[in-house]
């Protein structure tokens, strides 16, 4: 026991709270867990209940806003964190030998992140969610060859209904946290096997200083996330977890605005009409995802500070300009 926990982390770790993300974004995902338990006790996973158990929560049920809106608001906070904890591996050229299998790993916690928002849009069944996934699918209904078996499969038939919404239930609920435990505790493991990266410039000359994990670094961590929980419990009271009118399969009308995070890849699409739908939907993301799976084993020089790197800096600063350009554009 007091291996695990007392074991040393370098000082520029210490004093840099980018270093925290990782452990702030598991602080978050029990938050999400509890007040996902919690909202589970009342919701019913069903086309004719769904609106109904989250409208009582929200509106009658006595801090059911309040956690709820907590749910809400922290969804976003662990995508921030898992991109901010993504930044600073490439930062910090943590990506590199030893660590390559980190960093797939990581990738992995960001497509999960994002799948949870993802299947949590469609659970209230108001008509946000329920066009925001009719598109989603239909997206996913456009990839060349398996495009209409993928989009049967993730609706359970050709039109949303009961399967639909059971379907996105039990992935949010069951099999989403399952994988992303089992990752996490992969990526807690490597972690401790190859340690932090080491700081980009060093200062003075020997071994770098060190402190224990617990109880001096744990202070840190346990105090941002003090902070970060707070903030949350405050937006919630500031900006309650939105809920449109329920879900209406006929009216064709309604144009869906995703939640931000999704606000540039709809954009996105937005250029790619007809027959270019699979450039959008198929080939950038690919490309995108692609590059950072392969980024480990293509900059395999021991360089790691970033600007002595220009390929692949400059990569990083058109993805980042991309990715704000786009999502400016999708909320104006």
């Amino acid at each position: 026991m007091q291996k695990i926990f007392r074991y040393p982390v370098p000082a520029h770790a210490h004093h840099n709270p980018l270093f925290s993300m990782g452990s702030l974004l598991m602080v978050l995902f029990v938050v999400q867990a509890l007040t996902g338990s919690l909202m589970a006790f009342y919701y019913d996973p069903s086309p004719d209940g769904a609106y109904s158990s989250v409208d009582y929560m929200q509106f009658i049920l006595p801090f059911g806003w309040l956690v709820r809106g907590v749910h809400h608001w922290a969804a976003s906070a662990m995508v921030v964190i898992v991109v901010l904890h993504l930044l600073r591996t490439y930062l910090y050229g943590a990506y590199k030998k030893p660590r390559e299998l980190t960093w797939l790993v990581g990738v992995v916690l960001l497509l999960i992140t994002v799948s949870f928002g993802f299947t949590g849009y469609l659970l209230p069944w108001d008509q946000k969610g329920y066009w925001a996934t009719q598109v989603g699918t239909e997206i996913a209904g456009s990839v060349p060859a398996i495009g209409s078996a993928l989009r049967n499969l993730m609706r359970g038939g050709e039109d949303m209904g009961i399967a639909t919404l059971t379907r996105f239930y039990s992935v949010h609920m069951l099999f989403l946290p399952g994988a992303f435990m089992v990752i996490v505790l992969g990526h807690l493991a490597l972690m401790r096997r190859h340690g932090l990266a080491p700081a980009l410039v060093r200062r003075g000359h020997g071994p770098e200083k060190t402190v224990p994990f617990y109880p001096t670094h744990l202070a840190i961590e346990a105090g941002i996330a003090l902070v970060v929980i707070i903030g949350l419990v405050v937006a919630a009271n500031l900006v309650p977890a939105p809920l449109d009118l329920r879900a209406d399969p006929t009216d064709t009308t309604f144009v869906p605005r995703p939640d931000w995070y999704f606000l540039f890849y709809f954009q996105l699409l937005t250029y790619f009409p007809g027959g270019l739908e699979a450039i959008g939907t198929v080939a950038i993301p690919l490309f995108f995802f692609g590059s950072l799976v392969l980024l480990p084993f293509v900059d395999r020089r021991a360089e790691r500070r970033p600007w002595r790197k220009p390929i692949t800096s400059s990569a990083f600063v058109l993805y980042a300009v991309a990715v704000i350009v786009l999502t400016i554009r999708g909320s104006g």
